[in-house]
């Protein structure tokens, strides 16, 4: 029984391992062309390979945006910190010494 649910686990991690490595790995472009065959030469030289679609490109602004975003948004907020006095009030703070009468 353990022994099958550890295969099933072990199973399940190796495809999220697979389905992770290729991710964002497109189609593998031609190669050159083979002994014998006739090579065509393009003449506007525009690139034929791999570009990925929208929900992709969109997916990986996103993961740029929000990996720069939240440091530079700590710093600035630890920055802005800075110049804002401290608000009186609260129990921590001290007594006044006073006489006899109080």
């Amino acid at each position: 029984m353990a022994k099958t649910r550890e295969m099933k686990g072990l199973a399940v991690l190796l495809a999220l391992g697979l389905a992770a490595c290729t991710a964002f790995v497109g189609p593998q472009a031609p190669s050159g062309p083979q002994r014998g065959e006739l090579s065509t030469m393009r003449a506007a030289g525009e690139y034929t390979g791999f570009v990925p679609d929208m929900q992709r490109r969109q997916l990986m602004n996103f993961v740029l945006v929000t990996t720069a975003g939240i440091p530079v948004l700590v710093a600035l907020g630890c920055y802005l910190w800075y110049f804002v006095p401290p608000v009186a009030g609260g129990g921590g703070g001290a007594q006044l010494a006073g006489d006899v009468d109080g």
